[in-house]
């Protein structure tokens, strides 16, 4: 783990390269980022790094303004997250999820050979030179076969941060190899640029695969949601 002011600072560029990767309108506020997550709960998600009670409290009043709302906390202390979140009205949905960083310099720098012809490796820049972002350059890679994208994900860059998201692969292709060669491809377009620093939001499947390649944990992830929501997802 790393110390509040150094997770603070990593927290605030991987959400200014997440939300521009994703397009996400976006607003802050003391201690708090928001992203619109129109493509899922059509409402606001909140995200706050190692919260003071008097903070959690304040985000925590406008998180429970709406059901489909939701207070992402990045810190290593959960059991206190959970503690205040049951105080404000939230409850827990999980903290597997963890932001991940990598020194980009001890990163392969050479785009990966397929080896297969019926495999085609489609790279895209995202946006184009009018187009407002908070990154400076944003791109996607896909590993396509026939009509089937096997593997896919996307690299902001943000200063000195290469933001990586959106990685995932078909469900009939995993175990293949196919999600490293993704990440060593954004690798290699985000190391065109003046990058130190790489940051991701990874699930405990990824932060194997990212581990593996150099990759290490800065904070899990504490969901919490307001508890009426709780109850609704009990029901499901």
């Amino acid at each position: 783990m790393v110390g509040s002011t150094e997770l603070a600072a990593r927290a605030a560029a991987w959400f200014a390269g997440w939300s521009a990767l994703r397009s996400y309108q976006t607003r802050s506020g003391p201690g708090f980022f928001a992203a619109m997550r129109l493509d899922s709960t059509g409402d606001w998600e909140y995200f706050s790094c190692a919260p003071t009670p008097a903070t959690f409290a304040t985000v925590a009043g406008e998180v429970t303004e709406s059901a489909h709302r939701a207070l992402c906390v990045l810190g290593p202390d959960v059991h206190h997250y959970v503690k205040l979140a049951h105080k404000f009205g939230l409850g827990m949905v999980s903290n597997s999820e963890h932001l991940m960083e990598c020194a980009m310099e001890t990163q392969d720098n050479q785009d990966p050979f397929l080896g297969d012809p019926e495999l085609s490796l489609v790279v895209k820049t995202l946006g184009g030179k009018r187009s407002a972002s908070a990154c400076d350059a944003r791109f996607s890679v896909a590993i396509v076969k026939g009509q089937t994208v096997l593997a896919s994900g996307s690299v902001g860059i943000y200063g000195e941060y290469a933001i990586f998201d959106g990685l995932q692969t078909h469900a009939d292709h995993r175990r293949s190899g196919f999600g490293m060669l993704i990440m060593k491809t954004l690798t290699a377009k985000a190391l065109a640029y003046p990058v130190a620093t790489g940051l991701m939001l990874a699930s405990t499947g990824g932060q194997r695969l990212y581990t593996k390649l150099g990759w290490r944990s800065l904070s899990p992830i504490t969901v919490l949601v307001p508890k009426e929501r709780l109850t609704e997802m009990a029901k499901l």
